[in-house]
């Protein structure tokens, strides 16, 4: 049942500036052709807070089916390896922890390298497969929400937490406040919530509707989240942009009132008052302007496809969303590394994945590069392709 309250206010005035219609999971991949007949389609209204500009999907998807089988290893992409690489070394340098939780902790992707710099960590995620693969590399994890009850199980066992963190997970739930609650539970008074969201900025600026999805519930910037976190006890002390899934925002808040916020939050907060991040009106024209991105994807290869050979390339989230607006039928497969995706089919189109290598048997005339995040890095892993790629965002190139 669709929540009608604003989850960083509360408040009831929300307006919706775009519907998607009727969209199947994001993540969620067949087993084969026997499980097309179990596939459910949800609705797709995104709607902004008229009071406090907070970026929204009301309807939210019981986690037990968005995330029981979930589809998504952080481990198979290496920008994501470095990304953590370098966010552990930067939790270790600034904040020197002696023990930090980090929920929505998927494969273990961060928790390894702050193991290995010698960190207590402690990992929490809904996903059994996924943590199931986490325990294999020896980590310590739970599988679960991350809640008080949680929160007090990992405190009496391991003591305080000097951090707790997480990184594109605090966006998917439905009532953040439990894991604010679950996160003061746990916390040593001083000790820090540091948090990587995607960023409403971005969405804005590179038009990225493609990650409006159930699973992505809320859109923060730093001007929204800052309300949410101090209803909840946080005050902001420190942020900054990062190039995370096509632009993310990290911010760290403390229970302390008194630290004085860097001069990054200032510099943040003034750019979101000039690009008017907070104010719906901005979100009613970005909503009208998508629409429009949305046909001329369609038209162009749509006409393309009468004549010619086309894939996709990426089976993540944002492939869901462009191949069923667009109607993308047409497409013979869907290119993915990925052991979890691979041999499964595409939700809504039942598009077949398959493994990078089977492109080289018979090779397509276009390839439509559905995580265009991480063009550069694709193509260089398939320099032998002599076709043409496509790009649907931040505007529809081919080349």
């Amino acid at each position: 049942m669709a929540r009608t309250i604003c989850r960083g206010c509360e408040s009831n005035n929300l307006e919706i500036f775009l519907d998607l219609g009727m969209m199947p999971l994001a993540g969620g991949f067949l087993s084969g052709v026997g499980a097309i007949a179990k596939e459910n389609l949800y609705p797709l209204p995104i709607h902004v807070c008229r009071e406090c500009g907070l970026v929204q999907i009301l309807e939210a998807i019981d986690p037990e089916i968005l995330f029981q089988d979930y589809s998504f290893s952080s481990s198979t992409v290496g920008p994501l390896i470095q990304h953590f690489t370098n966010y552990a070394k930067w939790l270790d340098d600034k904040l020197s922890p002696k023990l930090i939780v980090e929920f929505g902790c998927n494969d273990g992707i961060l928790l390894k390298p702050l193991k290995q710099l010698g960190i207590k960590v402690c990992g929490v995620d809904m996903s059994d497969n996924i943590t199931e693969m986490a325990r294999n590399e020896g980590l310590d994890v739970i599988s679960g929400s991350f809640d008080e009850t949680i929160a007090e199980s990992i405190r009496q066992r391991l003591g305080e937490a000097d951090v707790v963190t997480g990184s594109n997970a605090f966006a998917h739930n439905d009532k953040p406040e439990i894991i604010l609650r679950a996160a003061r539970q746990i916390l040593k008074p001083n000790g820090h919530l540091c948090l990587e969201v995607m960023y409403a900025g971005d969405l804005l600026e590179m038009i990225q509707w493609d990650t409006l999805y159930h699973e992505h519930l809320t859109f923060y910037c730093l001007t929204t989240l800052a309300v949410l976190l101090k209803r909840y006890g946080f005050n902001v002390v420190d942020a900054e942009r990062i190039p995370m899934h096509g632009g993310s925002l990290r911010v760290v808040a403390t229970q302390n009132y008194n630290q004085v916020p860097s001069p990054k939050v200032m510099e943040i907060l003034a750019y979101e008052t000039e690009k008017a991040l907070a104010d719906p009106a901005t979100w009613m024209k970005f909503g009208q302007n998508i629409g429009r991105k949305i046909n001329v994807v369609r038209e162009t290869l749509g006409k393309l496809s009468q004549n010619s050979r086309i894939w996709g390339y990426g089976a993540a989230g944002k492939a869901t969303l462009w191949v069923n607006a667009c109607g993308m039928n047409y497409l013979e497969a869907m290119v993915d590394a990925s052991p979890l995706r691979a041999g499964k089919l595409m939700p809504g189109t039942h598009t077949p994945i398959v493994f990078p290598e089977k492109l080289k048997d018979n090779p397509p005339d276009y390839i439509f590069v559905t995580a265009w995040n991480y063009a550069d890095l694709i193509r260089s892993n398939e320099q032998w392709f002599r076709g043409i790629w496509v790009t649907p965002l931040p505007e529809l190139r081919l080349f």
